[in-house]
């Protein structure tokens, strides 16, 4: 008796899980179907990103020229557009045996913020010290802010630099800029 009340209850406890088990089977559903989105090139979809504002690309180019070892130059970041500078490079001559210092000043948040960025000596070539550097950084520009390029040089002579400063303007309301 005690085993058939045993298989009474123990079949009473599957037919839940069997009940279960036959309602959690997947319905049948159409497959799904492709998008298919037919624009000319003179008139192609738009798509952006509305989690980041939109990026203006940026460049601009330095000659510097050097007089009493040292030289800069500037610019004025345009109104209303935060700058983001994500490359730097340039090359410098200065008198052999010279050295040289490159500093790039920015206005961030209202504070100005100097980086010094490293120069690699390449030796003498055509008379000159020459120094070279590209780096890929990430410099904030207030609006409106002047940024400057400045060399000092341990030569009293002439010498000069190309500088190219690379990155992108976004609006100054944008939330996230990155």
């Amino acid at each position: 008796m005690k085993l058939i009340l045993a298989a009474c209850l123990g079949l009473s406890t599957m037919l839940p899980f069997a009940a279960l088990a036959q309602a959690a089977t997947p319905a049948t559903t159409t497959p799904p179907t492709n998008v298919r989105i037919v624009n000319p090139v003179t008139n192609p979809g738009h798509v952006s990103d509305i989690n980041k504002p939109v990026h203006t690309p940026f460049s601009k180019r330095f000659d510097i020229s050097f007089s009493s070892g040292s030289g800069s130059g500037s610019f004025t970041v345009p109104a209303g557009k935060l700058l983001v500078i994500t490359y730097v490079s340039s090359d410098v001559g200065t008198a052999p045996g010279g050295t040289a210092l490159f500093d790039l000043a920015t206005v961030y948040a209202g504070a100005e913020v100097e980086s010094h960025l490293p120069l690699l000596n390449n030796g003498v070539l055509l008379g000159q010290q020459v120094y070279s550097s590209s780096e890929r950084t990430t410099i904030y520009a207030d609006p409106g802010s002047t940024v400057t390029v400045a060399f000092l040089s341990s030569s009293t002579g002439s010498g000069g630099a190309i500088v190219g400063i690379y990155g992108y303007l976004v609006d100054a309301s944008a939330a996230s800029f990155e």
